[in-house]
């Protein structure tokens, strides 16, 4: 296949300018850079909101009003059919069109797939919406709250209905290299969100006011990415005219194998909890808990580099250049080593102290618990990142192989739980990680036959060499002896700082000194970061 796309993108006449070198566009780097950025923005402002918004929640509601608030955020969840595999399916073929130039056949995937999502939508809410009410007595919904956590869901069911029809949109503004664009969106509708949440709080309103806040937000979210859509890729339409029946052996093909891998991967995630939960109480589950955020919080990084990833090398792959596909594939595992290494390290050695200092408890095991979490997390992105790379070519066998095979390893281990003990269970979560890494990289090795995993050796080799210098020089400054203080907490959140700053201000003679990013690199860094009016004019 690459030979062939190969072969066309060269026909074009002698001393005819292609159309796609007509226009000047940003490096691959830079693009993959600024969408990664404005991923962990809109991370943050999600992450920010909660935790503003969830104490005012409980304020007004009460524990109970806020245990049925969460319900009906769960349940909106599994209602957005398109927020899951489907939509990065359509993403990916919006991309490859961006590199191949046949917006056709992307125009009848996306067209048949949003007909399809729009019919499975409408089978699996239509329901939801008539029978509300007896859904929310079902999940056990008390009686106070009844009445408007049903209207809440019934019009939440419909909102959804919509919000799958338009997730199409959302694809093409991200499979248009423009993924900072939908992340601006989210900021900005995530922040209205909140305040509109707490507004209406304030005025005595209660669930159903509260979803239809979250519904506002959904229909605006689409409606902005409608007119982006429109802008960013010109050439992609949405509409009847090209719902095909060629097209969907491909999407059953690939875009519901993604869906498939998708619903693997709750189940997969819902084995150790609740294995955790069963045999070794609620305490040492709460202790799992916390961990487990902590290690969420520290993969922000790698997680916001995904999609972009599946966004430019889609459309690195379409075009057929081998030599700019082995490039990004050695880079995409440099930049995530460098975003995941850091961050789970310095969990590792200071996430006893950043959870005394948030939460003034210090539970046993804990620390164990961070070095075994932080070493699954370290394999589960480079698992990740190669399942993107390996989608990015179009297959579709591998990743489900690997997740199927993951779950079944985490069953056995779940089984003999209370026979390997609670670090057992941890160390064959990390196990499970170990075998996806392997088998996705080999599969990596399958799909693009010049992929060496030695020719990688240098880059991590220096950037294991320029984390452990920046974190020494952390662990050094947060041990300066301070002045005495009364509350141990702020004393333990005052030298997580010192280790914070420590750590960013070593972290750049670090990299120059053990010579972990080429020029090429800090130049596309510089790009990323620095505004256009303050760079230095290109010769």
């Amino acid at each position: 296949m690459p030979s062939e796309i190969q072969e066309h993108a060269s026909s074009t006449p002698p001393g005819e300018v292609p159309a796609a070198a007509q226009t000047p566009e940003p490096s691959l780097a830079v693009m993959i850079g600024t969408n990664t950025v404005f991923g962990v923005i809109a991370r943050l402002a999600q992450a920010g909101t909660r935790l503003i918004t969830v104490p005012i929640v409980i304020t007004h509601l009460g524990l109970g009003g806020y245990g049925i608030w969460a319900i009906i955020m769960t349940a909106a969840a599994y209602m957005r059919f398109g927020s899951i595999g489907v939509k990065s399916a359509f993403q990916k073929y919006v991309a490859e069109a961006t590199g191949n130039g046949n917006y056709e056949r992307a125009n009848q995937l996306l067209s048949t797939g949003t007909a399809v999502l729009l019919v499975i939508s409408c089978l699996g809410l239509v329901p939801i919406s008539l029978w509300s009410r007896q859904l929310a007595r079902a999940a056990g919904v008390p009686p106070q709250f009844l009445e408007s956590a049903a209207h809440a869901i019934s019009m939440l069911a419909v909102i959804m209905l919509l919000s799958n029809f338009g997730a199409a949109f959302e694809a093409i503004v991200m499979g248009g290299h423009r993924i900072d664009l939908a992340r601006k969106f989210v900021t900005l509708f995530t922040i209205a969100e909140a305040v509109a949440i707490i507004f209406v709080l304030h005025f005595g309103f209660g669930l159903f006011a509260m979803a239809t806040v979250m519904g506002v937000s959904e229909i605006g979210f689409v409606a902005c990415c409608y007119v982006a859509s429109k802008k960013v890729v010109p050439k992609i339409h949405v509409g009847r005219k090209y719902v095909s029946k060629t097209v969907l052996h491909e999407l059953f093909r690939y875009a519901g194998s993604y869906q498939l891998v998708n619903v693997m991967e709750v189940v997969y995630a819902a084995i150790i909890p609740v294995a955790m939960l069963r045999v070794f109480g609620d305490e040492v589950a709460g202790v799992y808990a916390l961990a487990s955020r902590l290690q969420g919080a520290a993969q922000m990084l790698p997680e916001a580099l995904l999609l972009p990833i599946l966004s430019g090398g889609a459309k690195v792959f379409s075009a057929g250049s081998t030599d700019e596909m082995q490039r990004l594939i050695k880079k995409s595992f440099k930049v995530t080593l460098g975003l995941t290494l850091f961050p789970l390290a310095f969990l590792s050695i200071f996430g006893r102290s950043i959870v005394y200092a948030w939460t003034g408890q210090s539970p046993h095991a804990l620390q164990e618990t961070l070095w075994l979490l932080c070493i699954t997390g370290l394999f589960y992105s480079f698992a990740h990142l190669s399942l993107v790379l390996y989608r990015t070519s179009g297959h579709a066998l591998y990743d489900n192989v690997r997740q199927a095979l993951g779950i079944l390893v985490l069953l056995t281990v779940a089984v003999f739980a209370s026979t390997v003990g609670y670090l057992g269970l941890l160390s064959g979560l990390a196990f499970s990680e170990l075998i996806g890494m392997v088998f996705m990289i080999i599969a990596i090795g399958k799909t693009y036959p010049g992929f060496r995993v030695r020719s990688m050796l240098p880059d991590i080799g220096k950037l294991i060499s320029a984390t452990i210098a920046a974190l020494a020089v952390g662990l050094a400054l947060s041990m300066v002896p301070l002045p005495a203080m009364d509350n141990q907490r702020i004393m333990a959140l005052v030298r997580m700082t010192i280790a914070i700053v420590g750590c960013v201000l070593a972290a750049g003679p670090a990299l120059w000194f053990t010579k972990s990013l080429t020029r090429k690199e800090g130049q596309a860094l510089l790009q990323v970061f620095v505004p256009r009016n303050f760079r230095a004019p290109n010769p």
